[in-house]
């Protein structure tokens, strides 16, 4: 296993000779991913393995992904680790006029170079994986409410208070 992707690379060459990228990768290398998380203490596994698809006739990527995210629970404002493994399928295409016929969970990226940034499209998945709004399911809030007999004065004078709509109530039940 390396310890570092290329960062540039030609899928089309990769896939023609059916390379194979296998590396652990510190989060730090990540700029993008760095800001979302609160520590970048993990490695990210990766395994791309670059082929060409018989089935659709185009280059094509297999990319499996495993880390854990050191996160900010929303809930408790607390960093919690959370668990991310991703896998994904993705074909090259040189215009996406090509990929209309492609089912919907094979990814489509378009060849507007020759060369292309394997850090980039690694990053891109795992930032995909984050979750938007991160809650630790063990967390608790640091408040609770407070329970009835503990309810403001002002609360219990307003329940104490007469329903102003009580005397229309009853000139309704008595027209007259």
């Amino acid at each position: 296993m390396f310890d570092k992707l290329p960062d540039l690379i030609d899928p089309v060459y990769s896939s023609q000779h059916d390379k194979r990228f296998v590396a652990r990768v510190n989060q730090e290398r990540f700029p993008r991913l760095k800001q979302l998380l609160v520590s970048t203490e993990h490695d990210v596994e990766v395994d791309v393995h670059f082929y060409y698809h018989p089935q659709y006739k185009m280059h094509a990527f297999d990319m499996k992904l495993g880390t854990v995210f050191t996160l900010e629970c929303q809930r408790s404002l607390k960093s919690f680790d959370y668990p991310s493994s991703s896998s994904v399928t993705g074909v090259f295409v040189e215009s996406m006029a090509l990929a209309e016929e492609l089912p919907s969970d094979v990814e489509v990226y378009e060849l507007s170079e020759e060369k292309i940034s394997l850090m980039d499209l690694v990053e891109d998945e795992l930032m995909l994986s984050v979750p938007l709004s991160a809650i630790d399911d063990a967390s608790e809030m640091d408040y609770q409410n407070p329970p009835e007999e503990d309810a403001l004065p002002e609360d219990k004078e307003l329940e104490k208070k007469e329903n102003p709509f009580a005397a229309l109530k009853g000139l309704k039940d008595n027209p007259n």
